[in-house]
């Protein structure tokens, strides 16, 4: 059967996991159809963990985000993306985190590099959750809110609340999260011993701005 045969077959749910075999068996060498067999959701699990070792990590990503695939296989294929992604180069690491699904990007808290943090806070699947696992990771953070001062996620009054209470949150972010605080969060930060004096008078002119003093 021709490679372009099989794959428009194996568009169709209906198909049983021993006919998903037998063209597993058939078609083990070529690529394409491997790639389709595997988001198959009827398709084998055991199987599916050999085919997702040989997919390209863009390959991985259509897995991860095809909602057909069987949700064991997306993990596995989530899982095989995140070590992969390791060893990638920095350019294709930027190509893949601008289309990267949310699931993919709620394990990349580790990721330091300048470029690469802007390319996942500006990716349009980029959560909330997502940004409150950088800003509570372990270690510095400074390069991260680098990245965040070039995005628009200060204005969330979520991760603006995170912010206010990371000891490791630069003067410049705390003076641009003070419009998206909420009263009772302005105040706390207004008394926090840890608060600059700078943060503090911003603080008070915000709020006698808004109240019209």
């Amino acid at each position: 059967m021709a490679e372009l045969s099989v794959i428009k077959k194996l568009q169709s749910a209906a198909m049983r996991p021993d006919e998903l075999e037998e063209i597993y068996r058939l078609h083990r060498d070529e690529y394409r159809v491997l790639l389709h067999l595997v988001q198959h959701p009827k398709f084998p699990q055991v199987l599916a963990l050999g085919v997702i070792s040989k997919l390209f990590a863009a390959d991985l990503l259509r897995v991860i985000k095809n909602v057909k695939t069987n949700p064991y296989v997306r993990k596995k294929a989530e899982l095989e993306f995140s070590q992969r992604c390791k060893r990638l180069a920095l350019g294709e690491k930027l190509a893949l985190m601008r289309t990267a699904p949310q699931a993919v990007l709620l394990n990349s808290g580790e990721e330091s590099h300048p470029r690469l943090l802007r390319a996942i806070l500006q990716n349009p699947k980029c959560s909330e959750e997502v940004v409150m696992r950088f800003i509570h990771r372990s270690g510095d953070r400074g390069t991260f809110y680098q990245a965040l001062d070039e995005s628009e996620w200060h204005r969330s009054p979520v991760v603006a609340a995170a912010i206010a209470h990371d000891p490791e949150a630069p003067i410049k972010i705390l003076l641009k999260i003070i419009p998206h605080l909420g009263l009772a969060g302005l105040q706390e930060m207004f008394r926090a011993e840890s608060t600059h004096q700078a943060v503090r008078d911003r603080i008070k002119i915000f709020l006698q701005e808004r109240h019209g003093e």
